[in-house]
């Protein structure tokens, strides 16, 4: 990870302090710096998922005359949000309210709320009568399927049946009429998300708690379609530079790919690849990031390992940043 330091924050010196006046100062995040990097991930269905709001339909977009599914970032964020705060949980160095239900109470210190997860994902807290956003450092992208809507969705039908496996309802006496359809994207079905930052506001530490967080979790989209995990994800590369640049859009992406092989993942990751290297100052691919992020995992799960370490010997400056910025 040292190719990575001139686009990331040094976890010791997250704040900065500024004058009111010729007496009087304040604390707040350091100022951002020229730095971007963006973790691009193909996210492959591997079991019916379905992502859509209130219509039964997935949700799509129109793109390059067609349509896309369209995960919308919070569809995968949550999951992985949530992810972020068992592992705090599990190390015993946050994760103490749920996820969006933060309230600190009068007398309370912001770190009380707010941890590495607040960093890297964001968050926000009803204080007193006050409200106390976090900007998450690394930015969701939407996750755009890599072939039409047409050619990835499916539906199936369904009935809400009673106890007895039956549609007679015994109350009413009558025969249930409760029919449905559902939606859902096929298994196959290949997405491209990016995840970035802009400027210098992810320590390492948060590097790797987003690599853990994206690589242990699995199961995503309505609760109804899940059977264990459906979504495998795949690191095309980790891609670093002065400038967040236009092509780590995956509308662009998803440009560049006409007339390329849409269905396999190697070709795909290999044709992704070769369109973001050019425009990257530094380039990591996906199968180096991979093995960082297995090593990670294995990291995690040794009790007392060197990352464990790195998470508590971060865990003060973190919770400095919060106290301070919002004293």
């Amino acid at each position: 990870m040292k190719a990575l330091a001139p686009y990331l924050a040094n976890i010791s010196a997250l704040t900065t302090e500024s004058p009111i006046d010729d007496k009087k100062t304040y604390i707040h995040p350091k100022l951002k710096n020229l730095g971007s990097i963006s973790l691009v991930l193909i996210r492959e269905a591997v079991a019916p998922v379905v992502f859509r709001n209130a219509e039964q339909e997935i949700t799509d977009i129109e793109w390059l005359d067609d349509l896309y599914v369209r995960a919308v970032p919070n569809k995968f964020k949550y999951i992985e949000r949530n992810r972020g705060l068992q592992i705090l949980r599990a190390l015993g160095i946050g994760g103490r309210l749920p996820q969006n239900k933060t309230v600190l109470y009068k007398g309370q210190n912001p770190s009380a709320a707010f941890d590495l997860n607040t960093l890297v994902f964001g968050d926000s807290a009803n204080y007193d009568n006050r409200v106390l956003p976090v900007r998450a450092a690394v930015n969701y992208s939407d996750a755009l399927s890599l072939l039409p809507k047409d050619k990835c969705v499916d539906e199936t039908f369904h009935n809400r049946a009673m106890e007895d496996g039956t549609l007679f309802d015994a109350e009413s006496k009558k025969n249930s009429d409760n029919l449905f359809t559902r939606h859902f994207i096929k298994p196959g079905t290949l997405m491209v998300q990016v995840l970035s930052t802009r400027g210098q506001v992810l320590p390492e530490i948060g590097l790797k708690h987003l690599l853990l967080s994206v690589g242990m979790a699995g199961s995503y989209g309505g609760q109804t379609s899940v059977t264990g995990i459906n979504i495998r994800t795949h690191v095309v590369g980790l891609y670093g530079g002065k400038f967040e640049q236009a092509i780590t859009s995956p509308y662009e992406l998803l440009r560049g790919l006409q007339g390329r092989d849409a269905n396999d993942v190697l070709a795909a990751k290999a044709s992704l690849h070769e369109l973001l290297q050019a425009a990257h100052e530094l380039v990591i691919q996906g199968d180096e990031v991979a093995a960082w992020q297995t090593d990670l995992i294995a990291a995690f799960n040794q009790s007392g390992s060197a990352l464990e370490q790195e998470y508590r010997q971060a865990q003060p400056h973190v919770a400095e940043l919060f106290d301070q910025w919002f004293q």
